[in-house]
């Protein structure tokens, strides 16, 4: 997955890792029909692979950057209390931290400190998703900005991972200036440069599209029959039944624009081209290898844009 960046303004209070999942169930939209068993276990090993991608940058947070925005926030507190010599040896540890992290790696320019996971799904049809994008351009095209806006914000299946980082290029040294600020016996000017830094952070957004992972873990296992020679007519049946659930997830991710025309395209050949070298029982090595390359590049190019970073 290719992480994007943005910067934001952010209170320490509110960084929270937390895992959200919205279900939007527009009246529109058509409900699909109920899940078979075989569904429940694809969307159950899906939902498993988005957590293992949070785990994973979970693990990736550095506990001296979450004491260093510790430090500084007890460090405004302090100079609010008028306790200017507590609150310079708080940045003093604040920095000392930032400097351990340094130590360990000094080309690093983004120190992690906190994961937030928001996942959002759609219920819905292929064709309820085009007819709700239809009416969106309808609304847009009729200046209702705000029913457009609700109709788009339901067209969403994904997980989102993003990542709080200390920027490295600037935190140190508004750290240094605060510093400096409080031993002139100027904490009111410490205090904007210390609320300045807690406010603005780095956030990298990761994001997983749940139907390319679907199509994904179908692929895996079609790939594993597609090997397997003398397969049985009810293996030759599963076989086909999972290229066409890839196919379908796949389709689900195109009319949720996960991907570019080209991606989609070019899967849709080498799925073409995979029934065919697997029709009839026929089996082989290196089916699937291109078809991955594809879905990779899909998932890439539904990472989210970065937007122009303002403070």
């Amino acid at each position: 997955m290719k992480a994007t960046s943005r910067i934001l303004t952010a209170s320490l209070s509110n960084l929270i890792a937390t895992t959200i999942f919205v279900g939007f169930l527009n009246p529109n939209f058509a409900f699909a029909a109920a899940q078979t068993s075989e569904e429940k276990a694809k969307q159950t090993e899906t939902s498993k692979r988005s957590e293992q991608k949070t785990t994973d940058k979970r693990k990736e947070i550095v506990s001296e950057a979450v004491s260093t925005l510790r430090e500084t926030q007890d460090a405004l507190k302090l100079l609010d209390d008028g306790k200017n010599k507590e609150a310079l040896a708080a940045v003093e540890r604040a920095t000392g931290k930032l400097e351990i992290v340094l130590a360990r790696d000094p080309k690093v320019s983004l120190v992690p400190i906190d994961v937030r996971v928001v996942t959002t799904n759609i219920y819905s049809s292929i064709d309820a998703i085009k007819k709700a994008k239809q009416d969106a351009e309808k609304a847009l095209k009729e200046g209702r900005v705000q029913v457009a806006r609700s109709l788009l914000s339901a067209l969403a299946s994904e997980t989102v991972i993003s990542t709080s980082n200390i920027p490295l290029a600037t935190y140190p040294g508004a750290l240094k200036k605060a510093a400096k600020l409080i031993d002139e016996n100027k904490p009111g000017e410490a205090k904007e440069v210390l609320q300045t830094a807690l406010d603005t952070l780095v956030i990298t957004d990761v994001v997983v599209p749940l139907p390319i992972v679907g199509a994904r873990i179908d692929l895996e296992k079609a790939e594993e029959l597609a090997k397997k020679k003398n397969r049985t007519q009810q293996e030759n049946k599963q076989l086909s039944d999972l290229i066409t659930g890839a196919d379908t997830q796949i389709k689900y991710a195109q009319e949720l624009g996960y991907g570019q025309k080209a991606d989609f395209d070019s899967f849709y050949k080498q799925i073409a081209e995979i029934k065919t070298k697997t029709a009839d029982g026929k089996s082989g090595p290196n089916f699937f290898d291109q078809i991955k390359t594809y879905m990779e590049t899909m998932t890439k190019n539904s990472q989210h844009k970065e937007p122009s970073a303002s403070k």
